[in-house]
């Protein structure tokens, strides 16, 4: 047996999907066989970081077959779309002065603009479930999500095209001069200082002077940067507008309810029903903000819950009514894992959900490949 490196291999490998051969110690010993599901980025990591070992001949082997896969076969699992738009804004967001970056910053828009609605539940999913322990990451996650959560209701609400891609364009770049203090407050546990403070409130001009400098012209992508803190009647910021753009009000919400489901070093996230209620206790019935909640649902897909059965069980679409989601039974009713998620349908009686449960609580990974295919 020749062993190389795992390192060699691991662009290879990806979290969710099953190994495409085994992972070996330095003596040959295999310790994850071929199939073996690697739930997340983190720990596929940590065997790199031990060191491990694959058996090169079983890699040639595994190598051969995907070559042979017919083409039409490779259907690109949108969790594997995601993560590549995810890095592709970080690259972005932080080289505004590049002769390139509106040019990109409109591929990234149009990719968000043509999102499947058959993948609107998987999107809530990776919205809520996304790891917030990597606050170097925060300002590109959070950006992605607010403009995917404008990206979905916009289009139940039926605006057109070309609202749609200014409204998302303004969600991506909306903080676009504060990138590295947004990852730098997401890892601090203390308030932001006076420096930072300051920052902050001039972050909304200051990203649209970013962004004209860049050469973009849309006055409606560049007035919802600007206002997306402003709030109707005067008490937002920089300029209390007393009337802000509805682009830049839905930007407001969809930032405020992703913030609320992010957890940072000083906050944990908060339940998603918690979040709603507060959005709409925030914002008095507004009609952006109650379309934003239709569309998210009350328990979002994501979200874990405890069903009557005595199940912990974690949500994956949206039902036909609010509070009747379809659900994954993660444990049974003991508690104690279930070798595969089962889904469940709670307009029944038996399933009905009964509480949600805090992420710390949980126990059983599980990803979107799994639960999505």
């Amino acid at each position: 047996m020749q062993l190389i490196s795992l390192e060699q291999v691991f662009k290879i490998l990806k979290p969710g999907i099953p190994l495409p051969f085994g992972i070996r110690d330095a003596e040959g010993r295999l310790l994850l066989g071929k199939g073996h599901v690697v739930p997340d980025q983190e720990r596929l990591l940590e065997l790199l970081n031990r060191g491990m070992f694959v058996d090169a001949e079983e890699v040639k082997r595994s190598m051969a077959n995907r070559e042979a896969e017919p083409v039409a076969h490779r259907v690109e699992k949108f969790s594997n779309r995601w993560d590549a738009l995810l890095r592709k804004l970080g690259l972005l967001l932080r080289s505004s002065g590049n002769p390139e970056f509106l040019p990109q910053v409109r591929e990234v828009v149009e990719q968000v603009c043509t999102f499947p609605e058959a993948q609107d539940d998987q999107i809530l999913f990776l919205i809520l479930r996304h790891d917030h322990g990597r606050h170097e990451l925060y300002a590109e996650a959070h950006a992605l999500h607010v403009a995917a959560l404008c990206h979905l209701v916009s289009r139940r609400l039926n605006w057109t095209d070309a609202q749609r891609q200014s409204l998302v364009g303004a969600a991506l770049t909306m903080n676009l001069s504060m990138v590295n203090l947004q990852a730098k407050l997401a890892g601090q546990r203390t308030p932001p200082n006076p420096t930072q403070r300051k920052d902050i409130q001039a972050h909304p001009l200051a990203s649209a002077t970013l962004l004209q400098a860049a050469g973009l012209t849309d006055a409606a992508w560049l007035a919802a940067v600007e206002q997306h803190h402003e709030v109707p009647g005067g008490g937002g910021y920089p300029h209390q507008v007393a009337a802000p753009s509805e682009l830049a009000q839905l930007i407001r919400l969809a930032d405020s309810f992703a913030a609320k489901h992010s957890a940072r070093a000083g906050r944990a996230k908060q339940a998603a029903e918690q979040a709603a209620r507060d959005l709409y206790a925030q914002n008095g019935g507004d009609a952006l903000a109650m379309t934003l909640i239709r569309e998210c649902g009350i328990y979002p897909p994501g979200c874990f819950v405890k069903l009557a059965s005595g199940e912990l069980a974690v949500v994956t679409r949206r039902g036909a009514q609010p509070k009747e989601p379809l659900v994954a039974a993660l444990t049974n009713a003991n508690g104690e894992p279930l070798a595969r998620p089962v889904q469940r349908d709670t307009a029944q009686a038996a399933r009905a959900i009964v509480a949600t449960v805090a992420e710390k609580a949980v126990t059983v990974q599980v990803s979107a490949d799994q639960l999505y295919g």
